[in-house]
C-alpha cells in the first residue's frame, strides 16, 4: 500500500499498536539520488523474516512510487514526501509519525541488513524490556555491498531499533548530522526511560556501504579506517559475510522496487 502523507508533527498521544511486534522500517531518500544502492536496501527488506513489518520511504527529493517488485512480494509500506532540504532529523520524525507500529528501526538506503536483524531485535527489546537497541558491530562493505572487507566496533544507530514509547515522548532533533546521538542522550536522561532501558548487541546483522557521500571526514580520507579483518570475529563473522553473498544471489535481478513518477503518470 502506497500512501502520501505529509510531514506531520511530533506526537504526544498514546496509541495501542493493532500489530504488537509491528516494524516500521524508516528509510530517507532524495530521490534519484543512490537509485541503485536503494533497490538493494529495498530487496533486504523484503528478505527479513519478521513477517509484521511495513517500509516508510521519507523522500525530499523528486516524485517517486514503490515499483511492481514491491507489490509483487505483498509487501506493506508508505512514501511520505517532506519540502526539499529536509534535516535527517525531521525526516525520521515525519516516517515515525506516519505509523502506529510499535516499534522503529532505521533502514538506510544504501545499506543491507541481513533477514534476521529485524526479528533478532524485537526479541532482544523485549527480553531486556528495552526501549532502544544499538548495534555496536556491523559488517564494512566498500563501494559495492557485497565486497565485505571486514567489520567495525563502535556503536550504530543506524543499524538500530526503538520502541514507539521512544517516539512519542521525543522528537529528533532538526539536525543533519549527530541527530541519532542527541536523541539517545535525551532517552538515557529522560528517568521514564534511562540508560539501563538502553541496549546493544553485538550480532553482526547490517552491512554498512562506506562510499565517499556516505562517511566522516576522517573515512573519506581513508575509508578503510577502524576496519578489523573479517576472521578477527571469528566462524560467526565469515559465516553471517558468507550470507550477505547468498542474499545478494539470491535477489531478484533488475527488480524495481521503487521508482520515479513520470510527469505524464499519475501522482505518486
Amino acid at each position: 500500500m502506497e500512501a502520501e502523507v505529509a510531514p506531520p508533527p511530533r506526537r504526544h498521544t498514546m496509541t495501542t499498536p493493532a500489530e504488537p511486534d509491528l516494524v516500521n522500517c524508516l528509510m530517507l531518500v532524495t530521490w534519484p539520488q543512490r537509485a541503485a544502492m536503494v533497490q538493494e536496501a529495498i530487496a533486504s527488506f523484503a528478505a527479513q523474516t519478521h513477517a509484521a513489518k511495513e517500509l516508510t520511504v521519507v523522500n525530499d527529493g523528486a516524485p517517486c512510487r514503490f515499483g511492481a517488485a514491491f507489490a509483487a512480494a505483498g509487501l506493506r509500506g508508505r512514501i511520505v514526501h517532506a519540502p526539499p532540504g529536509t534535516t535527517i532529523g525531521e525526516k525520521r520524525n515525519a516516517g515515525a509519525a506516519a505509523s502506529s507500529a510499535a516499534y522503529v528501526a532505521s533502514f538506510d538506503d544504501d545499506d543491507v541488513s541481513l533477514p534476521g536483524r529485524l526479528a533478532a531485535q524485537v526479541a532482544a527489546l523485549d527480553a531486556a524490556g528495552a526501549v532502544w537497541l544499538s548495534a555496536s558491530r556491523k559488517f564494512i562493505a566498500i563501494g559495492a555491498v557485497g565486497n565485505i572487507v571486514g567489520f567495525e566496533h563502535g556503536r550504530c544507530y543506524g543499524a538500530g531499533m526503538v520502541t514507539a514509547a521512544v517516539t512519542r515522548a521525543h522528537a529528533w532533533p532538526p539536525l543533519s548530522y549527530r541527530e541519532d546521538h542527541k536523541l539517545y542522550e535525551a532517552v538515557r536522561a529522560d528517568d521514564a526511560f534511562g540508560a539501563a532501558r538502553c541496549i546493544e548487541s553485538d550480532e553482526l546483522l547490517y552491512v554498512h556501504r562506506r562510499h565517499d557521500a556516505n562517511a566522516s571526514a576522517a573515512h573519506r580520507a581513508d575509508l578503510w579506517q577502524g576496519v578489523l579483518p573479517l576472521p578477527l570475529g571469528g566462524a560467526d563473522a565469515l559465516a553471517r559475510a558468507a550470507e550477505v553473498g547468498r542474499l545478494l544471489e539470491a535477489a531478484p535481478k533488475d527488480a524495481v522496487w521503487l521508482e520515479a513518477v513520470d510527469a505524464v503518470d499519475e501522482p505518486p
